[in-house]
C-alpha cells in the first residue's frame, strides 16, 4: 500500500561509522548511495546526508513498508524507523508524540527522550514529563517499563518523533573497504559468505565456474536468482561466468588429485579477475574441516603462491550453522534446488594433506596455468541493477 500513514521521513542510523574520526564523511556518503541504489524505482520526495543519520524523505507516493524492507538490508545501518519531523517547542514535541500515539497500539506507553541538541530551554525530562501530563489527560497510560514506545530525538533541525524502530544488519557500508573476489557455488556456503564480505564494505565481484554448454545458460540457471537474492543487500551484481569444461579437459591426468586441483584452478582465475576488477581479496565459503578440500593441509597447499588476500568468514562454522544463516539472508531455498555444480567434483580418494610440492606437480603436469588463461578468455561478466531487467551481459 503507498505511504499513508502520516511519518514524514525514515530516519536512518549507524553506529561503528560513527566513531571514523575524519573518514566518517567517507562512510557516511557511502552508505547514503547505497541506499539510493537500493530504493532506485521507488518513490520519495529526498535522500539527505546528515551527521548523525541518513534519512529518506517520503513523499505521497511512497510504498513505506516496501521500502522498509528494502533499507533493512542495507549493511551500515544499525536501526531505522519511520519518523515525523516538528519544530524545536515543547508544544510541537508533544501534540506530534501524542498524535502518533493516538494513531494506534493498545497498552501503556513508555516515553524515551533524548536532547542531542542543547539549543533549547528544556531538557529530557522536561519532555517526557509534558507528554505523561498532556497525554494523561487524553486518556492515554504511561508506564515506564512498557514495551510500546514513543521516542524523541531533539536535533538542531527539528526534532524528530517516532513510535516504533527496526533492528539493520549493521556493518559497514558495502564498497567502504574495496572490492573481492567472491567465489560463488550452487551450494549453500558461499551466498553466505558473499553476505558476511558485503557487511564489513567489501563490494562483491561474483566468480562462477560452471558445467554449462555456454555462459548464457548458466547466467539464466538458478544462479542468477542467487545473484538477484545477494544484490537486495546492495542494488547491484557483477558476476562472471566461466566454462568448467576447459578445466575438466586438462585436468583428465590428475587422479586422486583432481578436486585440489580444481580448488588452486580456481584461486588462481579468482586472482586474475581480482587484477581485472581491482579486489583487493578473494572471498570464499571454506569452513574448516567441512569437506576433503577444505582440510588445514589441502587449504595451504592450494592456496600457497596466490599472492591475493583470502577471506574465509565461514571458517568457524557447522554446517547447521551455515544452513541457519542462509536462511535467515534469503538464499537458502534457491540453493538447495538441484543444480549441477562443477564444484562438486567426485575425486576417487582424494588426499586431505596435499603437499605444495605434490599438488605443484600434478598442476604443471595437466598444464593448468594454460587451462586458467583459456578460461579467462572465456569469462563473461554480467550485470544486473534497478535499471534492468535480468542479467544482461557487458
Amino acid at each position: 500500500m503507498p505511504h499513508t500513514t502520516g511519518y514524514d521521513l525514515i530516519d536512518m542510523r549507524f553506529g561503528e561509522i560513527g566513531v571514523k574520526g575524519r573518514n566518517r564523511d567517507y562512510f557516511v556518503a557511502k552508505l547514503r548511495n547505497n541506499v539510493s541504489k537500493i530504493l532506485e524505482g521507488e518513490s520519495y520526495a529526498a535522500l539527505e546526508q546528515k551527521y548523525d543519520r541518513v534519512i529518506v524523505r517520503l513523499d505521497g507516493k511512497s510504498d513505506l513498508e516496501r521500502m522498509m524492507g528494502k533499507i533493512g538490508h542495507v549493511p551500515g545501518i544499525v536501526w531505522f524507523a519511520p519518523a515525523k519531523l516538528t519544530g524545536n517547542s515543547l508544544k510541537e514535541i508533544s501534540e506530534t508524540a501524542l498524535g502518533l500515539l493516538a494513531g494506534g497500539g493498545n497498552g501503556p506507553v513508555r516515553v524515551v527522550a533524548h536532547r542531542a541538541f542543547k539549543g533549547v530551554d528544556f531538557d529530557s525530562f522536561k519532555i517526557v514529563s509534558d507528554i505523561i501530563k498532556k497525554g494523561a489527560k487524553g486518556g492515554i497510560e504511561f508506564d515506564k517499563d512498557s514495551q510500546r514506545k514513543v521516542f524523541i530525538n531533539v536535533t538542531k533541525d527539528g526534532a524528530f518523533v517516532y513510535d516504533s524502530k527496526r533492528k539493520g544488519i549493521g556493518g559497514l557500508p558495502v564498497g567502504s573497504s574495496g572490492r573481492a573476489v567472491v567465489l560463488l557455488s550452487g551450494g549453500i556456503d558461499s551466498p553466505l559468505a558473499a553476505y558476511y564480505g558485503m557487511k564489513r564494505g567489501l563490494e562483491p565481484i561474483y566468480l562462477h565456474v560452471h558445467a554449462y554448454g555456454t555462459n548464457k545458460e548458466a547466467a539464466e540457471s538458478k544462479m542468477a536468482d542467487i545473484a538477484e537474492a545477494l544484490r537486495g543487500y546492495y542494488g547491484s551484481t557483477r558476476i562472471y561466468y566461466a566454462p568448467g569444461h576447459v578445466f575438466q579437459s586438462y585436468a583428465a591426468g590428475t587422479g586422486r588429485y583432481e578436486l585440489v586441483a580444481f580448488k588452486r584452478f580456481l584461486y588462481k582465475l579468482a586472482e586474475k579477475i581480482a587484477g581485472k576488477e581491482d579486489a583487493g581479496a578473494i572471498i570464499t565459503g571454506e569452513s574448516l574441516g567441512q569437506v576433503a578440500s577444505q582440510t588445514l593441509g589441502n587449504l595451504s597447499a592450494t592456496g600457497r603462491g596466490i599472492n591475493t588476500l583470502f577471506f574465509r568468514p565461514l571458517i568457524g562454522f557447522d554446517k547447521q550453522e551455515i544452513i541457519d544463516g542462509a536462511k535467515e539472508i534469503g538464499t537458502y531455498e534457491i540453493s538447495i534446488k538441484k543444480y549441477r555444480d562443477i564444484c562438486s567434483i567426485n575425486a576417487k580418494d582424494p588426499p586431505t594433506a596435499a603437499t605444495y610440492a605434490n599438488l605443484s606437480r600434478e598442476y604443471k603436469k595437466a598444464r593448468l596455468d594454460r587451462a586458467v588463461a583459456e578460461t579467462l578468455k572465456r569469462c563473461e561478466p554480467y550485470i544486473e541493477d534497478n535499471k534492468r531487467e535480468g542479467f544482461i551481459k557487458v
